[in-house]
């Protein structure tokens, strides 16, 4: 039986039993342990790991335990488990989002063939293999109009997309809100997959005199609700990464206001910046 690598502090242990005690370090042990194999690859991505049974007479375990660690490094994104498969070893590089540059003019206005529509990267050069679009006509809630400052009941178009990678995993969803006056007839309207033809969504609010100038992004960590997590094709104990933003053109003007859900094991966020005064 492999040796445990994680030792467990209890800073007081007069609200456990002994057996809760142990129990608990058991299982964050079998995790650390699955985790380093992981690392290691021992386990590579896609690998399916020993049955629950099996890990429990590896470790001279209950089964409970053992699905206890494994609940544990699928809430980490580490594994999944799929029904008719098992525990499944996730992708283990995380897609890495270039901060500030990825708004960057030269994206939309002259986009080369890598940058187009993709400002997420990993080592091996990701590229989103699939995406799905909704479009539709709504009319502004109340917190809508407000955020883009037009009037409650004024139409907005609803632009709701679902990105995949490579593999067909679902990496992000983005919901993004345009007034209605602006996005008529235009390529933000269209269900074509990408975004919005080449340069983006960015491009085309440029080409119709809007061109984004300022941005306002907040990022907030979360547990997912069951209505997401099933759009994300995740379990619902993997936290997310919300992305706010909201778009101004030159004048001042909200003209987009986006909604985006990020699973929290496959992006990192890269900032490089000049330090203000």
């Amino acid at each position: 039986m492999p040796t445990a690598r994680c030792q467990l502090g209890i800073g007081s242990r007069s609200q456990l039993s002994l057996g809760e005690v142990r129990m608990v370090a058991k299982f964050v042990q079998i995790a650390e342990e699955l985790r380093a194999r992981v690392r290691d690859g021992q386990y590579a991505e896609g690998t399916v790991l020993p049955r629950q049974s099996e890990l429990a007479t590896e470790f001279d375990v209950n089964v409970n335990t053992v699905s206890a660690a494994l609940k544990l490094l699928e809430r980490e994104g580490l594994v999944q488990s799929r029904r008719s498969q098992g525990t499944v070893v996730l992708p283990q590089i995380p897609l890495r989002k270039v901060g500030m540059d990825r708004y960057s003019r030269r994206r939309w206005e002259s986009p080369t063939g890598d940058e187009d529509g993709a400002p997420y990267l990993d080592e091996r050069g990701w590229q989103p293999a699939a995406q799905s679009t909704e479009i539709s006509i709504e009319p502004a809630t109340e917190e809508m109009a407000g955020r883009l400052e037009i009037d409650e009941g004024e139409d907005v178009v609803r632009r709701a997309r679902v990105i995949r990678d490579s593999r067909g995993t679902v990496t992000h969803t983005l919901v993004s809100y345009y007034p209605y006056r602006i996005a008529r007839g235009t390529l933000l309207m269209s269900e074509e997959q990408g975004p919005a033809g080449r340069g983006g969504a960015f491009r085309v609010l440029t080409d119709l005199g809007h061109e984004p100038h300022t941005i306002n992004e907040r990022l907030h960590a979360r547990l997912p609700d069951g209505d997401e997590a099933q759009s994300l094709e995740m379990g619902i104990g993997e936290p997310v990464v919300e992305m706010r933003r909201r778009t101004y053109d030159g004048s001042g003007v909200p003209i987009e206001y986006a909604i985006g859900l990020h699973r929290a094991s496959r992006f990192q966020w890269n900032y490089t910046f000049d330090v203000p005064d």
